[in-house]
């Protein structure tokens, strides 16, 4: 399993509407893409945010990657990002317990 850590910035009063678009959009889309095995969406008050997209293969990840889908949905963002997004690639050496649903506060 493989993982994708997205680095980004977004305005903070962006950051509910940040949240919520992530859930309603970018997840229903991911989850059709070959090899997705699950998301985790870190947000801070600031702005700062981490997205953590999980992959079977690294060759499914640069799949994504390469026919422009994770491309697409960055620019979902556009009007929300403050810095040019970050990302690094990491081989996931223990995966457990992990469920997933938007949050309620």
């Amino acid at each position: 399993m493989v993982a994708r850590v997205t680095t980004v910035k977004v305005k903070p009063e962006d950051v509910e509407e940040a949240v919520r678009l992530f859930d309603a959009s970018v997840m229903p889309a991911a989850e059709q893409e070959e090899g997705f095995m699950g998301a985790l969406l870190l947000t801070r008050e600031d702005g700062r945010a981490l997205v953590i997209d999980l992959c079977d293969t690294v060759e499914h990840m640069r799949a994504n990657e390469h026919s422009g889908f994770y491309q697409t949905q960055v620019a979902k963002f556009a009007d929300k990002i403050v810095d040019r997004p970050s990302r690094a690639f990491y081989e996931v050496a223990v995966a457990k317990g992990v469920e997933g649903g938007l949050l309620q506060s």
